[in-house]
């Protein structure tokens, strides 16, 4: 069968121009399914492809004219009444989780009251392994906005209680500068669970993808969000270097590895790219091999890297000021010399000069006959001017090294705002807020309120108050870096309060 990608007709194999559209004809692939409808609303458009879960089909939704994308689970079928239960109960769970990061459940069903299906959003992204393989590894800038969307995507799907148990690049999508999330649950669709050990299983093998399985997955133990973690921070080790922690000829040795070999750093494996000590030591605390020993959970990992990554930005920062240690003037500083030596009727002398001064000793006679009570005079002047000068230098210096030490306290309103944030009365904290950010501030005094505002948006998501959460983290400006943070958590708290 043929298809044509803007009426969404099916051709038989002999035509390759649309008639309608005149546009050339796509193959749809060879699948019996091509034309068929599910559920009597999906009309089967392409064979997309096949992979661990599944063969994929783009399809459309004869209801709303929207492609979608069909997934029809291989594995066990679901033949008895207590495993059908158990699937519509876990596709329930899963088409649930809302998150702009999450690729959106909205069907599910069974064929023939047998065959598992479950119906997507389609995505027109490339993968993030694509990605990878074509750039050999991604950047420390590109990289950080990617992670900041899947861990919060898989945050998310935790606090639901939903382990996705198969992280891996091939499972992420990149749409432009959105990342989507693939097969949230999947894994605990299709396989059938060993009540004996607590595992998912499929024909007597441990389901996963062995590049990317924790060493409790590889042993086939009862998994929690810690699995996903370690998943995380093989994805994460990939995405920087190209490579993956490890590799081995066959899948026993690979598992073998993830048990029991200790993980390269990250700069072993590319020398030729430093990464800050604070990054090194996240990924390999989500790689530990006791699960308890690595971060809690997705939301926990991606605060470890933002703080790394923040610490690395500030020695950056301070290692770009004079390493002579030169302290250098402020504003006012540099005027208060300038004006001061400006409205003096002496000199000072400068090492140029100095150097175009003659040799004392070829004119010492000249010299004696020369002097005078005036000259001694002037030479008195000369150095008790030299000396007030240095005392004003010097008092200058100590006063900018002061206040590199001691900052500037916040101006009285702000410290106004966080009494009243103390006093819980977080709407005129907010409203005074908002008036304090229509003034011209400071970059530090910009920073201060940025900060005052992702705290209390933190603080009031902890106390369940996810309408005044959302206002607050959706003030912080686009300067901060709690921006792309607070966005995402201010977006989610909105859509909680309005449920």
């Amino acid at each position: 069968m043929k298809l044509c990608d803007t009426c969404n007709e099916l051709f038989e194999d002999d035509k390759d121009l649309c008639p309608v559209d005149s546009v050339r004809l796509a193959d749809a692939g060879k699948s019996p399914f091509i034309g068929k409808y599910i559920d009597d609303r999906y009309r089967i458009l392409a064979f997309l492809g096949q992979g661990s879960m599944g063969a994929v089909f783009r399809a459309l939704d004869e209801t709303t004219s929207r492609q979608m994308a069909i997934k029809l689970l291989h594995g066990s079928r679901v033949s008895d009444p207590n495993s059908r239960r158990r699937f519509l109960r876990e596709a329930k769970t899963i088409s649930s989780l809302n998150h702009p990061n999450i690729v959106k459940l909205f069907h599910y069903g069974l064929l023939g009251e047998e065959q598992p299906y479950i119906v997507t959003e389609f995505l027109k992204g490339e993968s993030l392994s694509r990605r990878i393989r074509d750039k050999g590894h991604i950047s420390l800038d590109e990289a950080l906005p990617i992670m900041r969307q899947v861990l919060s995507a898989v945050a998310e799907a935790h606090r639901a209680k939903v382990i996705h148990r198969d992280l891996k690049p091939e499972n992420i999508v990149l749409e432009n500068e959105i990342v989507k999330v693939l097969d949230f649950g999947v894994a605990k669709l299709m396989f059938e669970r060993n009540e004996q050990s607590g595992s998912l299983t499929m024909d007597g093998k441990v389901c996963g993808s062995p590049g990317y399985m924790s060493p409790e997955q590889c042993r086939g133990e009862e998994l929690d969000i810690r699995s996903d973690v370690y998943s995380l921070g093989v994805t994460i080790f990939e995405m920087l270097t190209g490579k993956r922690p490890f590799y081995a000829d066959d899948v026993m040795g690979l598992m073998f590895m993830h048990v029991n070999r200790p993980p390269p750093s990250m700069n072993a494996i590319r020398v030729d790219l430093p990464f800050p000590s604070g990054l090194e030591a996240a990924v390999k605390k989500a790689l530990s091999k006791t699960k308890f020993e690595r971060q809690a959970n997705a939301e926990e990992l991606l605060d470890d890297i933002e703080m790394a990554l923040s610490k690395f930005e500030r020695k950056k920062d301070k290692s770009a000021v004079g390493a002579s240690g030169w302290i250098p003037f402020d504003d006012a500083s540099t005027k208060a010399v300038h004006m001061a030596l400006k409205d003096s009727q002496f000199a000072i002398t400068t090492p140029q000069e100095v150097l175009n001064i003659p040799d004392m000793r070829e004119d010492t006679a000249h010299a004696e006959q020369a002097t005078s009570k005036k000259d001694i005079l002037s030479a008195g002047s000369r150095h008790r001017f030299n000396v007030f000068v240095f005392t004003l230098v010097s008092a200058f210096l100590m006063f900018s090294a002061l206040k590199l030490v001691f900052p500037e306290q916040p101006p009285p309103a702000l410290s106004s705002v966080e009494e009243l944030i103390t006093q819980g009365r977080t709407v005129e904290a907010l409203q005074m807020l908002d008036k304090i950010k229509r003034q011209k501030l400071k970059p530090q005094e910009q920073t201060y309120v940025d900060d005052l505002l992702f705290n209390l948006g933190v603080k009031l998501a902890q106390a369940k108050n996810y309408q005044g959460a959302a206002d607050s983290l959706l003030r912080v400006s686009k300067n901060s870096e709690h921006f792309a943070k607070a966005t995402n958590l201010g977006k989610r708290y909105r859509k909680l309060s309005e449920n």
